[in-house]
């Protein structure tokens, strides 16, 4: 960029007295420090004192800024946008669509910055989560804007929006479940402990589909005196590998939860042969194993789909032992006995997502609770 004409001019606000000049470079992982824009941002210098970053600029006479009324920084635009907006109220000013996954995440770097509270953006996040979740987009697309997501809606404490995207990833994930950063910037990422909460909750759903799809089935395995526990077994396991459902581990290989259970509506018991007595020859299974097994496969995929509503931001502050003289130690025992799960919670939700949304705490040092 060589010349003042390519500096985009934004006025952030109409009584602006300072200007900063914004230059955003790529990345170095992109193979050398490149300009990508600069914009110049009208602002109101009084306005800039709510940042501890500009009030020690403007305090003290060792920073060449100090006196100036022009002010060079090396940030994102997008991201220094929004920051300056929410500065000076004029955040309504500023279109949703103009601001990316990616963009989020910048508003957050720069935040970290230049030391602004990011709950202050929480109202403006939530605006621009509904402006962005009314778009329509495939599943394979949605599927990375979720792994995206997480992270902000973590930080500018959207619980709907959290609780959202951890359960579609936990019902539509393939695999491993992981979050992606589509910035260059690594030191932003969740807790990690956010990531093994959310895959333990994928393992548990694989738990409970295998217990209810052959609960029934291995009580005939285990207890069966008659003749045609062989057949019944035989059928009702052919009949969910018709339907891409057995062997359940090899399934979930290279499908998802919510597709499994999309496959168990498939499931059409008259494909499975009857018995016939050799002696008598009359067709038809004993009690134990005259069972509706359709029934029995229609039940285990609403059990698994009802299962899990997502994390809890608010289960999870309360588990970190954010309350005003709370004891870690009294947290830990009293999560095992609280049984109203979504009490004083944003969302509605169940004991799993309770349970789940259990953060712990690994700073206990001593004894044997390490």
């Amino acid at each position: 960029m060589s010349s003042d004409a390519e500096i985009q001019e934004i006025a952030i606000s109409p009584l602006a007295d300072t200007e900063i000049l914004i230059t955003e470079y790529t990345g170095a992982y992109m193979g050398g420090k490149k300009i990508v824009r600069s914009v110049s941002m009208k602002v109101e210098r009084h306005k800039l004192l709510e940042s501890e970053y500009f009030r020690a600029m403007f305090s003290h006479g060792r920073w060449l800024e100090s006196e100036s009324r022009k002010i060079t920084l090396e940030d994102n635009c997008k991201g220094m946008e929004v920051l300056l907006r929410s500065l000076h109220g004029t955040l309504e000013d500023m279109p949703l669509d103009s601001v990316t996954i990616a963009g989020t995440w910048h508003v957050i770097m720069s935040c970290d910055k230049y030391n602004v509270d990011q709950k202050r953006l929480s109202s403006w996040f939530k605006n621009w989560w509904r402006h962005e979740t009314q778009k329509q987009i495939n599943t394979f697309h949605y599927m990375r804007f979720a792994r995206e997501a997480m992270y902000p809606c973590f930080v500018f404490d959207h619980a709907s929006a959290f609780q959202e995207v951890t359960k579609r990833l936990v019902y539509k994930s393939v695999g491993h479940i992981t979050e992606s950063n589509p910035t260059d910037i690594r030191q932003m990422h969740l807790p990690p402990r956010i990531i093994q909460q959310i895959n333990a909750a994928r393992g548990r759903l694989r738990v409970i589909l295998h217990r209810e799809l052959y609960a029934e089935v291995g009580h005939i395995v285990n207890t069966g005196e008659c003749s045609c526990k062989e057949l019944t077994t035989f059928e009702y396991l052919r009949e969910l590998g018709r339907i891409e459902v057995w062997p359940l581990e090899d399934s979930m290989r290279n499908q998802s939860i919510q597709e499994m259970l999309e496959r168990l509506s498939l499931f059409d018991a008259k494909n499975m042969r009857s018995y016939t007595n050799p002696r008598t020859g009359k067709v038809g299974s004993c009690i134990s194993c005259n069972q509706s097994w359709g029934d029995i496969v229609l039940k285990a995929a609403s059990t698994v789909s009802k299962y899990f509503d997502g994390l809890c931001l608010d289960c999870m502050d309360l588990s970190k032992d954010l309350r005003s003289g709370g004891d870690r130690d009294d947290d830990y025992w009293m999560h095992n006995e609280l049984r109203n799960w979504d009490r004083g919670c944003r969302i509605k939700h169940g004991e799993p997502t309770w349970y789940f949304s259990f953060m712990g705490r690994r700073e206990k040092r001593g004894l044997i609770g390490d």
